[in-house]
């Protein structure tokens, strides 16, 4: 005749593996994936500059004391002025110049570039984003322990049991023991009271 008490822990055992391969099956498809994606900004921005209270004093080649606005290189203009007509064409053609800049930055979420037009002063900025793909955070929802312990009695005989354990997604813990000498089966809860995460 089957004994069906020593059958107990082999049951439980299957049960769990069956809820293990149930939950893998089940969270498969519902994982989503973050895409790469890249914006590039048509706009063109004019930068709107910064009003600045500085009056730069200066004196030219005639003597003649004149004030400019803002933050004047008092040094360049005194060269322009006394500089040969080939000279000044040059100094001239060399600040109306249109230049073009590209600045890269770079980190783990995104990539950024930004192009930058100048003529003598700022005329365009046009940054391009590419956000990088990033996959889900994955959080247990699921997990199997197993494992022993050695016991002693009142008679100081030694003794053991085997233990099977899941833990849900909150982190609690659920399972039971066997204890083949004593032929005894535990059923456990444990709750999980502190999580420290880094």
């Amino acid at each position: 005749m089957i004994n069906y008490k020593k059958l107990i822990p082999y049951f439980i055992i299957i049960g769990l593996l069956f809820i293990i391969f149930l939950q893998r099956s089940c969270n498969s498809d519902n994982i989503k994936y973050k895409t790469k994606l890249v914006k590039e900004f048509d706009t063109i921005y004019k930068p709107v500059e910064l009003p600045s209270k500085t009056i730069t004093k200066y004196k030219n080649i005639k003597g003649d004391i004149v004030y400019l606005p803002g933050k004047v290189d008092t040094v360049e203009v005194k060269v322009f002025e006394k500089a040969e007509d080939s000279t000044k064409i040059k100094m001239f053609i060399d600040a109306t110049k249109i230049r073009q800049y590209k600045n890269d930055f770079n980190d783990s979420i995104a990539d950024v570039s930004i192009f930058t037009e100048t003529k003598g002063e700022l005329l365009k900025i046009a940054p391009t984003i590419t956000i990088k793909a990033r996959l889900p955070e994955k959080k247990t929802v699921f997990a199997l322990y197993t494992g022993g312990g050695l016991y002693l009695n009142n008679n100081f005989d030694l003794g053991y049991k085997l233990d099977v354990k899941f833990q849900n997604k909150k982190g609690d813990l659920f399972g039971g023991s066997y204890d083949p000498i004593n032929k005894v089966i535990f059923a456990e809860y444990n709750i999980r009271l502190i999580n420290i995460k880094k």
